[in-house]
C-alpha cells in the first residue's frame, strides 16, 4: 500500500478511536444528568477517558447504572461495527481498508467494554462492586473495600505488564491504584462530614484586618493569635483575604514597607453558614486553599477553616 493511503487510515482509525471513547463517557454522563448530576468536564487520555462530576451518587442502583452505562455504549459499538465490517467484507471484501477499520474498532470496543467491566475499582466495573457492596454496608466501608479490591487487580495489572503485557497496561495499573486511593481517601474524608452545616463549625470569633495594615502588625496578630489567615473589610465589606503564605512571600527586607492591601488575595471562593461541610471540604480541596469566608446576605458572618474540617471529621468518625 501506498505510504500516503497508510497515512490516511492510521489518521481516520485514531480519531474514530477517540470518538468511541468519547462516546463512552457521554453514556456515564448522559445517565448522571438524567438524575441531575453535573458534569464538569471529559477528560480524554490515550487509553481510555473521565468524566469529571459534581458529586458521585450515594445510591448504590444509581451508581450501578450509571458505571455500566459507559461499557454499554462500548459494547452497542462494538457489535455494530462488527456486524457492519461483516457487510462490508461482503460487498467490498476482507481485505478491503473499511472492512478492516471497522473490524478492528468493532474488536478495540468489545474489548473496552470487557476491561471497563473488571471488578478494579474505580473503573467502571469496580463502581458497580461499591454500590453492591453500598447496598450491605455503610458507604465508606463499601469505598474501602472496592478499593482494596481495585489495589490488587492494578498490582496484578502491573506484574503482567512488566513481564510482557507491555508499557501501557503498567502506566494503566499505576493510575488505578492511584485513583482508587484518591477516591478511597476523598470518600473517607467527605462523607463523615455530610449532614453537618458550615454554621456548626465556623469560628464567629472574627479578627479581621484593613488594607492599610502593615505587614510587621498582620506578622505580630498571626503570631499571637495563631491563626494563619483573616478577611480583609474595607467599609464593612470583604475586600480579600491574606493568609502566611501571602506574607512570606514578601522578602525580609521590604515587609516593614508593605501593607496588606497590597499583598492580598482578591479573587476569594465563600460560602454561605447553610451549606453542607462536605461542600466546603470540597472547595477547599479542588482550589487548593485552606480557608474560607462564611457569607450570610453579603455580610461575613465567620470562617472555616481545613482545621475546623478535619476537628469535625475526627468528631463525626468517632461516632
Amino acid at each position: 500500500e501506498p505510504s500516503g493511503a497508510r497515512w490516511a487510515y492510521s489518521f481516520a482509525f485514531s480519531i474514530l478511536l477517540f470518538v468511541c471513547v468519547a462516546l463512552h463517557e457521554l453514556g456515564h454522563s448522559f445517565v448522571a444528568m438524567r438524575y441531575g448530576i453535573k458534569i464538569r468536564s471529559i477528560t480524554l487520555y490515550i487509553f481510555g477517558g473521565v468524566a469529571s462530576m459534581e458529586d458521585i451518587p450515594r445510591d448504590p442502583s444509581m451508581e450501578a447504572r450509571m458505571a455500566v452505562a459507559g461499557p454499554g455504549v462500548s459494547g452497542i459499538i462494538g457489535v455494530g461495527c462488527t456486524l457492519l465490517s461483516i457487510q462490508s467484507a461482503i460487498l467490498l471484501g476482507g481485505g478491503h481498508p473499511l472492512t478492516t477499520l471497522l473490524w478492528t474498532l468493532g474488536v478495540i470496543n468489545i474489548v473496552l467494554m470487557i476491561f471497563n467491566l473488571l471488578p478494579a475499582f474505580p473503573m467502571d466495573g469496580g463502581r458497580v462492586l461499591r454500590a453492591w457492596f453500598a447496598s450491605r454496608m455503610a458507604y465508606v466501608e463499601a469505598t474501602r473495600r472496592a478499593a482494596n479490591i481495585g489495589k490488587f487487580f492494578a498490582i496484578m495489572m502491573f506484574f503482567l505488564g512488566l513481564f510482557g503485557g507491555g508499557i501501557l497496561l503498567v502506566v494503566i495499573a499505576i493510575f488505578i491504584y492511584i485513583a482508587a486511593s484518591d477516591e478511597e481517601r476523598s470518600t473517607a474524608i467527605v462523607v463523615p462530614l455530610e449532614g453537618v452545616k458550615v454554621r456548626d463549625i465556623m469560628s464567629v470569633d472574627l479578627k479581621t484586618v484593613s488594607p492599610e495594615t502593615p505587614l510587621p502588625e498582620i506578622m505580630n496578630l498571626m503570631f499571637r493569635e495563631k491563626h494563619r489567615g483573616y478577611p480583609v473589610l474595607v467599609d464593612g465589606r470583604l475586600a480579600g483575604i491574606v493568609t502566611i503564605s501571602d506574607v512570606q512571600r514578601v522578602p525580609e527586607e521590604k515587609r516593614e514597607k508593605i501593607t496588606v492591601g497590597e499583598i492580598m488575595v482578591k479573587s476569594i471562593y465563600v460560602i454561605e453558614p447553610n451549606a453542607d461541610a462536605a461542600e466546603a471540604m470540597k472547595k477547599m480541596m479542588e482550589r487548593q486553599i485552606r480557608r474560607l469566608p462564611v457569607m450570610d446576605e453579603g455580610k461575613l458572618v465567620g470562617i472555616v477553616s481545613r482545621s475546623d474540617l478535619l476537628r469535625a471529621i475526627e468528631i463525626c468518625s468517632g461516632w
